[in-house]
């Protein structure tokens, strides 16, 4: 019998391909955020931005992977689990969390005691394949409903550590940009599908979940754009033999080659000289050409290789259909800067974190799209 580790990881990677195991969450994530954006039609709301996505983005992606019994419905798993996220660097060097991080090590209890809960009763089994899986696979090798339960809030951390500040900057880049957002919402109208709201009776617009993947060109290109500019994670490779690099660098067999995204995401050999810009359309050059296929070799927000990201799709099904329904639905503008999309900075939260997390949070009033 495979290890634990070896077993789930096959597991994950079977669940979370594209097919019918993985469509069922991703329908379900897609009705959550339909529904998300409802609540902010017919008035203005003041939001704050990460937190608003926080919230939305991990419900949806919850309750399409965790099902009816969906331990974020309790608020203090919920909020517990920012806070274990929030303070993940800080609980793996502390000999003492709850003195040290008080903050993070309650959340983490109030994190683990909803997912203990939620395998000692039962609710995995009203969850996605990818829970049920991971359960035998734990259950099978001897594994408690107590561990299984506290290895759950890890899982967490891949599915939504790095889709929320993901989307976070894909709204801060399209909407300080009028001419990006202007051709991102003529893309989408072009395969909008008119209707009536069955609720209010009043023209309705559908987006279908596989045109938007097909057909929706610019808009998966923000998304890859918004990566470049802001993924901020390392993938870590261990040398087998000796080999020399650029016949000037040693590395050694037996070392660990760390490999920052950044680093490789920001270099002007592989982007040019815009490479500071931040610019969609660099993703929809010919892949033919020499400049598309040197990008995308040096192209690496999901990793590669044996690291490469199993939820990858799921996470862009997520990304996508999110800022599609946000932008053709919704005006925005920052609060107290006269309309002025100032940065707000940013830093790789934690040693868990593949994008960055800003420094500081943006309020938005954010109201019904004109016109619509």
């Amino acid at each position: 019998m495979d290890g634990y580790m070896n077993a789930v990881m096959k597991d994950i990677h079977t669940t979370l391909s594209q097919g019918p195991d993985l469509k069922v969450i991703t329908d379900r994530v897609a009705y959550d955020l339909n529904d998300s954006i409802r609540k902010l039609h017919g008035t203005t709301t003041r939001v704050n931005l990460l937190h608003w996505f926080r919230h939305e983005f991990g419900m949806s992606s919850t309750n399409g992977i965790y099902g009816p019994a969906n331990p974020f419905k309790d608020p203090k798993v919920e909020m517990g689990f920012w806070a274990f996220d929030d303070s993940i660097s800080d609980l793996l060097i502390t000999p003492r969390a709850s003195l040290t991080c008080p903050y993070g090590d309650k959340g983490r209890a109030n994190a683990w005691k909803g997912f203990v809960d939620y395998f000692k009763g039962d609710g995995w089994k009203q969850g996605s394949e990818l829970v049920k899986v991971r359960q035998r696979a734990a259950a099978e090798r001897g594994i408690s409903d107590e561990d299984i339960g506290k290895l759950e809030v890890t899982m967490i951390i891949g599915i939504l550590t790095n889709t929320v500040p993901t989307i976070f900057w894909a709204v801060y880049y399209v909407y300080r940009d009028p001419s990006l957002l202007a051709a991102l919402r003529e893309e989408l109208s072009a395969i909008a599908i008119k209707g009536k709201d069955k609720q209010t009776g009043k023209t309705a617009w559908t987006l279908r979940q596989g045109d938007i993947r097909d057909k929706a060109r610019l808009l998966a290109a923000t998304i890859d754009e918004t990566f470049r500019h802001r993924t901020c994670g390392i993938s870590s490779r261990f040398v087998t033999e000796d080999v020399v690099l650029n016949d000037k660098y040693l590395l050694k067999q037996g070392v660990v080659c760390e490999l920052p995204n950044n680093v490789i995401h920001s270099s002007p050999a592989y982007w040019g000289k815009t490479v500071a810009d931040f610019d969609p359309t660099r993703f929809l050059k010919d892949p033919r050409s020499a400049e598309a296929k040197q990008a995308r070799g040096a192209f690496r927000p999901f990793g590669g290789g044996a690291s490469l990201c199993a939820g990858r799709h799921q996470a862009m099904s997520q990304m996508l259909g999110g800022l599609a329904l946000f932008i053709m639905s919704s005006d925005c503008e920052p609060v107290g800067t006269g309309g002025e999309w100032k940065f707000p900075g940013a830093h790789g939260h934690t040693i868990a974190a593949a994008v960055d997390l800003p420094s500081s949070d943006l309020w938005l009033d954010v109201k019904p799209r004109g016109g619509m």
